[in-house]
């Protein structure tokens, strides 16, 4: 017997949807997931050729009161080719202007099992001549800072996104 399987909107913000799947008939309801409104995201670290460190986000988390090293990253939820997105993203959150040819695509990863996201990832290649002020969108943007890392602090760190960012490029023959 095959059982029918229920979406209901639990609520509706302004970049987020929360939803809940259910089974009639079950004790248990089934889970809860996060549908993000713009759905997919563009994550990316920088590197600088000349030294080989890693340039990441040092993200204000307000709820937490804390802030974390992780990825930079934004929505998709423009109608323009990805990697103008991150051209962007990087101005606007990590302070170079970047030209295209600088931006390399590595892949995409699906977030979570709770999410119908996937993330489109990028290592973005910087130097000093490139540097800029940042252009900050909101307030948790403003609060951030971006921070050199080397890869060894960025796996102790633990973002899977940076990580993952890293591996690939280096599987793909971007970086050695």
């Amino acid at each position: 017997m095959v059982r029918m399987r229920t979406i209901k909107q639990i609520t509706n913000y302004r970049f987020l949807n929360l939803k809940e799947v259910g089974d009639p008939g079950m004790v248990c309801k089934g889970y809860q997931f996060a549908e993000r409104k713009g759905v997919n995201s563009v994550a990316f670290v920088c590197m600088d050729r000349a030294t080989d460190e890693i340039l990441i986000n040092n993200e204000a988390t307000p709820p937490l009161g804390i802030f974390l090293d992780r990825a930079f990253g934004g929505s998709i939820d423009k109608d323009k080719p990805y990697e103008e997105i991150v051209q962007a993203e990087v101005l606007e959150e990590a302070g170079y202007k970047v030209e295209l040819s600088d931006i390399k695509a590595v892949g995409r990863a699906f977030v979570s099992t709770q999410m119908n996201q996937y993330c489109y990832l990028y290592l973005v290649f910087v130097s000093d001549k490139q540097k800029t002020e940042r252009e900050p969108e909101n307030a948790t943007e403003a609060l951030s800072s971006p921070k050199w890392l080397t890869e060894k602090d960025i796996i102790k760190d633990d973002d899977w996104k940076a990580i993952t960012i890293l591996q690939k490029a280096r599987s793909l023959g971007i970086i050695e």
